[in-house]
């Protein structure tokens, strides 16, 4: 994400997810015009539109800031923040990299963004852990079951 401008990372969430931008544009409640405008450039997001964006993706709300805010602080002072160590803007490209792809997208197209996103991930681990994980969601579902008997 890190050559990416927002108005690209903008576009490439929305289309990852299928939302229109009428969709994206009722949740920030504007009109789809003024989305558009944010998707050209036109218009910088105001900082609740940002963050409501990062909600509506599931995404960190600093993936968008830093986009847009320019830093004038000493680095060597400054804290890291909780997602740096995540390193989840790798991740987030990565996985729409991955949905995006032409072999792909029939795949992911009908799936909702957390399908999606547990999908990518399981489809990453080997088959020994793809195992431990199906084994972990029946035992849980199993119980739940149980729970509510």
């Amino acid at each position: 994400m890190s050559n990416k401008t927002l108005e690209q990372y903008l576009k490439t969430l929305r289309k990852a997810c299928n939302y229109s931008q009428e969709f994206v544009a009722s949740h920030l409640n504007i009109t789809r015009q003024t989305y558009s405008h944010y998707e050209t450039g036109r218009i910088t997001p105001p900082v609740n539109s940002l963050y409501n964006l990062a909600k509506l993706y599931g995404v960190p709300v600093e993936n968008f800031l830093d986009l847009v805010v320019t830093y004038n602080i000493n680095m060597d002072f400054a804290q890291k923040t909780q997602y740096e160590n995540l390193d989840m803007s790798d991740d987030i490209s990565q996985f729409l990299d991955y949905i995006n792809a032409p072999e792909n997208s029939k795949k992911f197209k009908h799936l909702d963004r957390k399908e999606r996103l547990l999908l990518y991930y399981y489809m990453s681990l080997d088959d020994r852990d793809q195992n431990d994980i199906l084994t972990f969601i029946k035992v849980k579902a199993q119980n739940r079951k149980a729970e509510e008997a």
